[in-house]
């Protein structure tokens, strides 16, 4: 038998016989049932919110549990945010009690973003990011949902060698490779920086402690990031540049590779002259020879030579995202430069004018054309000519 709860509408009370502790009689209680409504939940669960409050980070930040505890109570504990769409458990800020407390809630340790990363791969690859508690509530370090790869990858991308080192302590695949086919310790060689060589040597460490093989890529990788650093040495900052030198130098000792050679700069005032045979090497050579790691050239020749490899890199390599009228007026001031000195003869000089007037009035022409024929250029122009100050800043 059923009767109608006054106090509920769409519960029930089912009318249910339980044997009492002290008595052999039954007698009867009322308890609710949930009956189907047209809302298909109950009140409460419709109450609950997919998305975390705008201010949730200024809420992390602040720290106060209590008051994170609170959104909770109208947000689902796997409730999004941030520009990644991740649960409350992938922010770095998200303390280790809040984190027990929403884990004990039933938040999803596996829950993905945008990306496919789990609340573990975001905490490895933060600076601020604690694995440790989510590696105990039970989290997969061997995930591999996410476009990075594993938690290792996201920490050895991002250089965290504590996250790293705790990772592998707990059982994380030390080579597991990527949907890219690269192991962590490839990843993090692929992608470092002239400013991250320190936190590389101690990674490269941790790894090859762990028993990460050497590959042959690795070699490859370490070798670019010499280049790298090596283009930027004379421009690089004078109170950090010893200890990137002295990183540098163990990475190369590290994984077996031979030393990049210095770059040695043109000196300004001796005749300009190249060992390479083809227009795109010799192209490349005149580049390391006279282009400055930013800024403008300090001759005619040099910035030639860059203003022809920044168009293309622009325009080539980057889709033109950032052109504007300083592109605009590096390509005019080409144009001025390649009809000075010795110019160039009538027909590829048409060809640049060409060029250029294309650029102008709608961002696209052949650099390819402009890079071969600002190494003829350079080559029929061999002794330096300083250059004034240009009309544009890139």
């Amino acid at each position: 038998m059923e009767v109608s709860s006054p106090e509920s509408p769409g519960v029930a009370l089912a009318r249910v016989n339980v044997a009492p502790r002290t008595q052999a009689s039954t007698s009867d209680i009322l308890v609710p049932r949930i009956e189907a409504s047209s809302r298909g939940t109950s009140d409460c669960m419709a109450a609950k919110k997919k998305r975390l409050p705008k201010d949730f980070e200024e809420l992390l930040a602040k720290g106060d549990l209590e008051a994170l505890q609170k959104v909770f109570d109208s947000c689902l504990v796997d409730a999004r945010g941030g520009y990644a769409k991740q649960t409350a458990l992938a922010f770095d800020e998200c303390p280790a009690e809040l984190t027990r407390w929403l884990v004990a809630r039933g938040a999803d340790l596996g829950a993905t973003d945008t990306w496919g990363n789990t609340p573990l791969h975001s905490q490895a690859g933060s600076r601020r990011g604690c694995v440790d508690v989510l590696i105990e509530l039970g989290a997969d370090v061997r995930s591999a949902t996410a476009s990075i790869g594993t938690p290792l990858h996201s920490a050895a991308d991002r250089k965290r060698v504590a996250n790293a080192t705790a990772l592998l302590a707990k059982g994380a695949e030390v080579d597991a490779r990527n949907k890219e086919g690269l192991t962590p310790l490839e990843l993090a060689l692929r992608g470092c920086s002239n400013i991250e060589l320190a936190e590389m040597v101690a990674l490269g460490r941790v790894f090859l402690s762990a028993g990460a093989l050497r590959t042959p890529i690795m070699g490859t990788y370490v070798t670019e990031i010499g280049k790298r650093f090596e283009f930027h040495r004379a421009g690089f900052a004078s109170d950090h540049v010893a200890a990137a030198s002295e990183a540098l130098e163990a990475l190369y000792a590290l994984f077996e590779v031979a030393p990049v050679p210095r770059r040695v700069l043109h000196d300004g005032t001796s005749t300009i002259t190249v060992k390479s045979t083809s227009w795109q090497k010799q192209h490349a050579e005149l580049w390391d020879m006279l282009v400055p790691s930013s800024g403008a050239a300090a001759t005619v020749q040099g910035e030639v030579i860059r203003i022809a490899g920044r168009l293309g890199r622009e325009l080539d390599g980057n889709g033109g995202i950032n052109w504007d009228q300083g592109f605009v007026a590096m390509a005019r001031a080409f144009l001025a430069h390649v009809e000075s000195q010795k110019p160039l003869a009538e027909a590829p000089l048409a060809d640049v004018r060409h060029i250029v007037d294309g650029l102008a009035r709608k961002g696209a022409g052949d650099t390819r054309r402009l890079a071969e024929l600002a190494v003829v250029w350079v080559l029929q122009n061999p002794l330096p000519v300083p250059l004034g100050k240009p009309a544009y800043t890139r």
